[in-house]
């Protein structure tokens, strides 16, 4: 008796996991969210002179968030995306600001509530990572940050584990700012609230409206002022 003879009619169907199409599918939105940052380099272009300022800044954010209207994309996608800006941004606008923005734009954008990126295999610092966090985000630096970490953040939360640069939580609305390490000049500048957390030194604090800045476990604004030594009052003393 043939032991297999129960089975001849059986057909078993073999599952294959369908890589070539999710490739297609990485590669497709790859191409477009590189559409859309070309969009914003060609409008951008058109300026004679960028400037870090605030006019430019809502100008750039505006526009990225624009080119990138209809592109449905996620984590894996935006990391992605900071790999091919690494190897080929061939933007020279100072400080890279267009790039980060973009990204911070594609952070603010992506339907997740937690974003995580991994710094150390860039070679690109890129300045304004956590531009305008929303609440209820939380975006996990680890690594070496830029200047303007958490500029104008809106009430998310940025975590970076090593440094980060130069005007650190600049015009942050509300929100936390966490920095493993040390952070550069003018940190906090124009700060209109939140909590700005640094883990090592402040190189020099900007001019901060509102807000707590704690260096280490110290704060270092709003300075919290000696109480001050209290006098006998007359009477009680020509009592004694």
């Amino acid at each position: 008796m043939n032991p297999f003879e129960a089975f001849r009619s059986y057909s078993a169907t073999r599952r294959e996991l369908p890589l070539d199409r999710i490739l297609a599918r990485r590669d497709q939105v790859l191409q477009r969210l590189s559409q859309s940052y070309q969009a914003l380099i060609d409008e951008e272009s058109k300026q004679l002179v960028w400037v870090v300022e605030q006019g430019a800044l809502s100008r750039a954010y505006s526009i990225a968030v624009d080119a990138l209207r209809g592109v449905d994309f996620t984590v894996e996608d935006l990391e992605d995306m900071c790999l091919e800006l690494d190897t080929n941004d061939g933007v020279t606008t100072p400080m890279g600001a267009p790039s980060g923005l973009f990204i911070a734009a594609m952070c603010n954008q992506v339907p997740a509530h937690d974003i995580a990126l991994n710094l150390h295999i860039f070679r690109h610092r890129w300045p304004f990572l956590g531009y305008r966090l929303p609440r209820g985000r939380r975006l996990y630096l680890d690594g070496d940050a830029g200047d303007f970490v958490g500029a104008l953040l809106d009430g998310g939360e940025v975590v970076v584990t090593g440094n980060a640069g130069n005007y650190t939580g600049m015009g942050m609305k509300t929100g936390t700012v966490k920095i493993g390490y040390s952070t550069g000049k003018f940190t906090g500048e124009g700060m209109r609230g939140g909590t700005l957390r640094v883990g090592g030194r402040i190189a020099a604090l900007g001019r901060v409206k509102q807000g707590a800045i704690y260096e280490g476990e110290l704060q270092v604004f709003p300075t919290k002022e000696p109480a001050a030594t209290l006098k006998p009052l007359a009477s009680a003393a020509r009592h004694k």
